[in-house]
Parts: C-alpha cells; structure tokens; sequence
C-alpha cells in the first residue's frame, strides 16, 4: 500500500482461524463499520440472506450482517441432516475517528484477530498499541472513570434541566403509548439487573459499612478506585493476548517462529547464565 493511499478507509483483513482461512474487507468510518467482502477458503460468500429459485441449489454457507458500531457477521453451515447451523462468529469494529479498526473471529471462548494488510492505518493501530499497552490500557481506565463521575460532578443536574421541558412532554403524551411495552421489557430485564446486582455484591460485597465517622465519600472513592482498576487491568490484559495471537497468526503465515515474550526471553536468560 503507498503512502497516499493510507487514507483510504477501507481496508482488508486475513489470516487463519479454526482450520480455515479467512479474508474480511471492511469500511471504517467514524461511528459505522461497513463490511464489504468476505471470504472462507479462498470462496467469497454475500453477506446477507441469500434466497434460492426453483432449481437452483441450497448455498452451504450464509453469512449474516448486523450492527452498526459494530459489524457482526454470523457463520452458518449445512449440516449433515439439511440444517443451517451457527458456527462461528466474525466481529468487526472501528475506532472512534475511523479509518482503522480490527477483525477477530470467534468461536465458543476462543478469540482468533485477523492480521490487517501491510501500510494500513490499522497495522499502524496494532503496532502502536503493541508497543504501549499500559497507555491504551490507561485511556480504557481514564474513560471508565469520567463515566463514574459525570454523575457526580452535577452534570447529571444540568442535563436534567435544560431537557426537562422535554421530558415532561415525553412523560405525559409520549410514554403513555409505550407503557405495556416497558412493562414487557422490566418483566424481561429484571433477571438481568439481579444478576449484575449479585456481581457486584460478589465483587465488593466484602468491603464493610463504615459508621465510624468515615464520609461516605471515602467508600464511594474507593469503589470507583476499584472500577477503575479493574478496567485497566482488563484492557491490558486483552491488549497483551491479542499482541500474541497476531504474532502467532504471523508467524504462521511467513513459517517462522513466533517471537517470545519479554518474560519468557528473560527467563532463557537466566537459565543460561545458570548453565
């Protein structure tokens, strides 16, 4: 790719991924991914549902699309008895400014990312983020927080201020129409919300009521310290596995070995000095 085409958002994805071998071109664009080939095994399927005419036969593959910050394409296969059965699912995202973003396909628990071409910006994207996963991480943690204190910061005030005359019409005229279809929606997310609310007691159940002259905003700071923290680690965490399933999806596509990691390297090191 020249250095003049570098702008072009478009961009395409490929690599191997549960025994098969897939190639994924997709769009990005700020706030919209659009995905506009794919191929497993070197066969270009259309994305969408492909309907059949008389005489002509039943496709073996189908690839569904949805989404639009994120692009989710569904794999399906005919099985033995006839049936279009879900098999493996490819996401594909954007960053926020667009022109760059990533493919991963995945299976089960199992995450395989695709390798972006050669002079995109979203190689440029993967090298930067391989070379300081603590600052991506960081930003991850960074964002986790504004989103815990905008409430507190009388944000939360302002907004229902300057919006109130419009959610007094909305309350009065509007959601009256909507009402049995909330009801329908709390009736369906309420194992949901138990749920999240058992993790979180799971997670900082453990930490104590404080009366002892402690303001509450000490065991709120330290929960949103908590939060935070977890996100980082998380971000982090996932930065570091995706770095090694690229070099890996590398490495196989050139028939070298992968490189090793920092702390594998200086544990070669120090087993040699040993010898």
């Amino acid at each position: 790719m020249t250095e003049s085409s570098r702008v072009v958002a478009t961009t395409s994805y490929s690599g191997s991924a549960f025994e098969r071998e897939y190639s994924v071109t997709a769009k990005h664009t700020p706030w919209k991914t659009t995905v506009t080939a794919v191929s497993i095994d070197d066969v270009e399927y259309p994305i969408g549902r492909r309907t059949t005419s008389d005489g002509e036969d039943a496709p073996e593959v189908e690839i569904r699309a949805s989404g639009w910050l994120m692009a989710r394409l569904k794999v399906r296969r005919r099985s033995a008895d006839g049936s279009m059965e879900a098999q493996e699912e490819v996401y594909v995202t954007s960053a926020v400014a667009g022109g760059a973003g990533e493919v991963e396909v995945r299976k089960d628990l199992d995450v395989v990312p695709l390798l972006p071409e050669d002079g995109s910006r979203s190689e440029a994207r993967e090298r930067r983020r391989a070379a300081h996963p603590e600052r991506y991480a960081l930003v991850s943690g960074l964002t986790m927080l504004i989103r815990l204190l905008l409430p507190l910061l009388g944000l939360g005030t302002l907004f229902a201020w300057l919006f109130d005359p419009i959610m007094r019409w909305m309350t009065e005229i509007v959601l009256p129409l909507f009402e049995p279809f909330t009801q329908w929606l709390q009736a369906v997310f309420a194992p949901v919300g138990q749920f999240l609310e058992w993790l979180f007691n799971l997670l900082f159940g453990w930490i104590p009521d404080i009366s002892l002259g402690v303001p509450d905003w000490v065991t709120t700071t330290f929960r949103i310290g908590m939060l935070v923290l977890l996100a980082y680690f998380a971000s982090r965490s996932n930065l570091k596995r995706r770095q090694k399933k690229l070099e890996e999806s590398q490495a196989d596509s050139t028939g070298e070995t992968a490189p090793e990691s920092e702390g594998e390297q200086r544990q070669d090191d120090r087993q040699r000095q040993q010898s």
